[in-house]
């Protein structure tokens, strides 16, 4: 074995993806979830000089999208939870050993209905939730 040379590996299994305290199911074969922040946590100010000054972001807010297929069980309860406009807690886990995190939101919302399709296939739905904070705590 060639020395320095990093070995990882990944389990989609040993992700988890709680939302309003129920598992979802029926991810796509392309992703699971991803978490993306709406704003840079700093901005940067370069003086004439060249003295550089960070303004820090207080923003935390974020996008959970979940990637399912359109035949997961999940979608007609993300829906539902999107038709009563309720607030929820998110809470995604990852235990594999690389790059292990938990994050939990509270007061989520589902930004808007999923699609509804049909197709000769299934096809991949993604669904969008407002996390009010999506730094791993």
């Amino acid at each position: 074995m060639a020395k320095g040379i990093e070995v990882a590996s990944y389990d989609p299994k040993k992700v988890n993806v709680i939302v309003g305290g129920r598992t979802i199911t029926g991810f796509a074969a392309d992703g699971v979830v991803s978490v993306t922040k709406n704003e840079d946590s700093i901005t940067p100010a370069v003086g004439a000089k060249g003295d550089v000054t960070y303004s820090e972001n207080a923003n935390e807010s974020g996008t959970i999208a979940i990637t399912l297929m359109s035949t997961s069980s999940s979608l007609s309860y993300l829906r539902e939870l999107e038709a009563k406009r309720r607030a929820i807690n998110v809470t995604i886990s990852d235990v594999n050993d690389a790059d292990a995190f938990t994050l939990s939101a509270d007061n989520c919302r589902v930004m808007k209905m999923p699609d509804l399709t049909r197709n000769k296939e299934q096809s991949t739905i993604t669904v969008n939730i407002y996390a009010p904070s999506v730094v791993p705590r």
